[in-house]
């Protein structure tokens, strides 16, 4: 009976460690050259709602690794989520992808509990700021994504560019501002419900007033102001440092709380080119691609581009926006409220649209 009580005592003891997921010391050098002997393949699914949104961090990867045969598609996450759904109960999984890379986190949750990711830690892992990764290895955030203020400075002045929400009821910016239905997209749904919070309800009753153009998907809005067809919207992305040419920038916020989250990864159970997968992630969490990122980086280590200071000395959570989007009965039942104020959705898929014409 000692015997055994020993025994057990001593599973208990070492159980947790056994387990553990010991973080990967492999070089660069060495991951790519697993990863061309498994076969130089790479299949990724990345979320988005234009077709090019990947191609500015994978064209790098292509260059820095071009024996790898890299096969990726951009489409709304909640499709890509679902296609992988579908793909895993297939007896051949050959549609499962390498890599999946969703804006919508609480798909990663619902894997993980599951059991249905490769639990894997990339190195670096340690210079990762900890609610940006799962402590289990099952994901891990990539790169950080802000949508704010983003305005055209030949459209609208700088010095009258609006900052926070009420300076989106200027009767001045009426017809200049281009914003994405939120019912279509929870990062936007995210932005809405903190406005509510802060605002009331009658602040949104009053955004509608102003009748913004609406369309559906966040990169149209970039577009758009990029092009001059509209002068602001605070409901998409840009780069901090304005691209060479281009007359748009994005400003924060200087009271309002704003929307960030971090790009999350992970390797499925069923995924056929796990060491290129590997490569991959290693190569996101490496400072060659870290410093060259156009917002936030995911490393506590590495600087954010154009001045700016980490992501934790700024009003925003991406945390936060994970907490919001495991709570779906509250999501759906607010998405539901702002069809009724604002109206069912209009126009062309994001991935459909033709970007060339004024929305």
């Amino acid at each position: 009976m000692k015997k055994l009580l020993s025994t057990l005592i001593t599973l208990v003891l070492i159980a947790p460690n056994a387990f553990a997921t010991e973080i990967e010391t492999r070089s660069l050098d060495e991951l790519y050259a697993a990863a061309v002997a498994e076969g130089g393949e790479l299949v990724l699914r990345a979320g988005g709602d234009k077709d090019d949104q990947a191609d500015y961090y994978l064209n790098m990867f292509k260059k820095r690794f071009p024996k790898i045969k890299l096969t990726h598609s951009v489409d709304l996450s909640f499709y890509h989520a679902s296609r992988y759904d579908n793909a895993r109960k297939e007896d051949s999984k050959a549609n499962v992808p390498d890599i999946i890379q969703l804006q919508t986190l609480h798909d990663f949750d619902y894997y993980a509990e599951r059991g249905l990711l490769e639990r894997y830690k990339p190195k670096n892992w340690e210079k990762v700021y900890p609610d940006y990764k799962d402590p289990h290895g099952n994901w891990v955030g990539l790169f950080g994504v802000a949508f704010t203020n983003v305005f055209n400075n030949k459209v609208i002045d700088e010095r009258k560019a609006p900052r926070d929400a009420l300076d989106y009821l200027d009767p001045a910016l009426k017809g200049k501002i281009i914003l994405t239905y939120p019912h279509t997209d929870d990062a936007v749904l995210y932005q809405f419900w903190n406005l509510k919070e802060k605002y009331g309800w009658e602040y949104l009753e009053k955004l509608v007033a102003t009748e913004p153009t609406w369309v559906r998907g966040t990169s149209m809005p970039y577009v758009a102001i990029n092009n001059g067809w509209y002068g602001a919207s605070f409901t998409t992305s840009w780069a901090f440092v304005p691209w060479e040419g281009s007359d748009t920038r994005l400003v924060l916020p200087e009271e309002d709380y704003f929307l960030t989250w971090f790009q999350v990864a992970a390797i499925p159970n069923d995924a056929k080119n796990k060491a290129a997968a590997k490569l991959y992630l290693n190569w996101m969490l490496s400072k060659e691609f870290q410093s060259k990122w156009l917002q936030f980086p995911v490393r506590m280590d590495v600087e954010s581009s154009g001045g700016y200071k980490s992501i934790q000395h700024y009003n925003t959570s991406p945390a936060d926006f994970h907490r919001f989007m495991l709570k779906r009965e509250l999501v759906e039942r607010f998405r539901l409220q702002l069809e009724q104020l604002i109206g069912p959705y209009e126009g062309a898929a994001p991935l459909e649209m033709d970007y060339s014409v004024k929305p």
